[in-house]
Formats: C-alpha cells, sequence, structure tokens
C-alpha cells in the first residue's frame, strides 16, 4: 500500500490559522506524511509532539535559496532532529543562462555541505525551467551544474511547460536523480489544476519508473473547485487508486 503526503502549502490557509489542525486534517483525508512549507514558529521538538499525536511523517521541506543561504546549517539541524532527509528548493528565477549557473552551482555547495550529515539537497521545478538556453533547458543546466542535487519533479508544471512527463523523468531516474514526485493534477483541456484523476497526467505511467516503494509522493493542491478538505481528499483518493 502506497504512502502519499500532502505538501502543506496545499492548505496554507489552514496552518497560517491553526498548524496542529492542519496537521489535523491532512491526517484525517488519509495522508501519512507531510511536506513542510516553513514551521509556523514551532521548533522541533514542539513539531515533532504534533507529528507523533496526528501518526504522520516529515518527509522532505521546502526552502527558498535565499534562506538556504542564510539558515542552511539551521534547515539541516531542523531535519535531523526531525529525521526527514531531503531540503528541496522550491523555486528558481531561470531568467538568464548565467544566473541559471550561479543559483545552480550554489546549490551544489549546499549539497556538498548537507550531504555530510546524511542530508539530500533537492529541486523543485515549476515552468521556467523549461525555457531553453541555446537550446537547453534551464532544468537540465541546473542539474548539469549542481551534480549532487536530486530531483524533486512537479510533473503538473513539467506537462504545463509542454514537456512529457514521463519521457523526461526516466533518464533522471535512471540517473539516480530523483528523490520524490511531487503529484499534481493538469486539466485535460486548458492550465487549471485539477484534483488527481480528473486530468490528463499519466501518473501510471510515471509510478512505473518512479514506484511509490522507492520514491516519497507528494501531493501538491493549489487550486479547489470545492472547499480544501473535499478537494485534498478526492486528490488523494485519486492517486490512490492508482498507485494502490
Amino acid at each position: 500500500m502506497a504512502n502519499i503526503s500532502l505538501q502543506l502549502y496545499s492548505i496554507k490557509e489552514e496552518a497560517e490559522e491553526s498548524f496542529e489542525k492542519a496537521l489535523e486534517l491532512t491526517a484525517k483525508c488519509g495522508y501519512t506524511g507531510v511536506e513542510f512549507a516553513g514551521y509556523f514558529g514551532l521548533n522541533a521538538d514542539q513539531m515533532n509532539d504534533l507529528l507523533k499525536k496526528y501518526n504522520l511523517n516529515a518527509v522532505s521541506t521546502h526552502v527558498g535559496i535565499n534562506k538556504l543561504m542564510d539558515s542552511l546549517d539551521d534547515e539541516i539541524a531542523f531535519a535531523k532532529a526531525l529525521n526527514y532527509r531531503m531540503i528541496v528548493c522550491p523555486w528558481l528565477p531561470c531568467k538568464t543562462e548565467e544566473d541559471t549557473v550561479k543559483d545552480a552551482k550554489f546549490l551544489e555547495e549546499c549539497a556538498q555541505k548537507a550531504k555530510k550529515e546524511g542530508i539530500v539537497i533537492g529541486y523543485h521545478n515549476h515552468a521556467q525551467e523549461f525555457v531553453k538556453f541555446n537550446g537547453k533547458y534551464a532544468m537540465d543546466i541546473i542539474l548539469e551544474n549542481a551534480p549532487s542535487i536530486k530531483f524533486e519533479p512537479d510533473v503538473f508544471w513539467v506537462a504545463y511547460a509542454g514537456v512529457d512527463p514521463v519521457s523526461y523523468i526516466t533518464p533522471l531516474e535512471q540517473a539516480g536523480r530523483i528523490c520524490a514526485i511531487h503529484a499534481k493534477e493538469l486539466a485535460k483541456a486548458g492550465k487549471d489544476n485539477v484534483y488527481v484523476g480528473e486530468g490528463k497526467i499519466d501518473f501510471k505511467g510515471i509510478a512505473a519508473v518512479c514506484p511509490p516503494s522507492k520514491y516519497p509522493w507528494i501531493i501538491e493542491q493549489e487550486e479547489y473547485h470545492s472547499d480544501h478538505e473535499d478537494g485534498i481528499t478526492k486528490s488523494f483518493k485519486g492517486l490512490k487508486a492508482v498507485l494502490g
């Protein structure tokens, strides 16, 4: 049976109001793990207590590049205290090839440092990583210039950019560059983020390449056509139907 985690940015309003209620909702909807998008003032002991209370595991965290520059040591310490092993940068602007290379080399420095502590530095894409500089995707430039980082593909944004997720992910998985899968659904028509199972992403094909027995699968829901509880429940059930 696949374990499915929730990127807590999906319910950021609930987390801002009460982080405990956000975790309670996550567990109620069937999730077994979380990926952080901020800690809302809680220290590691307080966070551990809440995760245990709702029988949730921390699988990773999203940390912006500026925060990595300022407080990588703190992020590593927090990860070790909560026993997760992935710190993921969720955004680079990728406006020029030069800036993209510069940012990637900084991530490589972070990865080299974190590796000594048993922590993986990952990168989570949006759509801008699939612009091309001199015929090469910015995402490929990032991975080439940061050979120690891992890739957390957000399959919605890969498909949004007009790239087939299965085809793009397959050689990266074979090269050992994947750390987790961000499961987000793209509408069959248009560019909306719908609930998993209601769109056109080939999750079965992705799972054949990156099975949940090997990689964390993390749902992120950014758009809703019902309330948040209903939305993250539908996406959970839709993915569960694929993964088993």
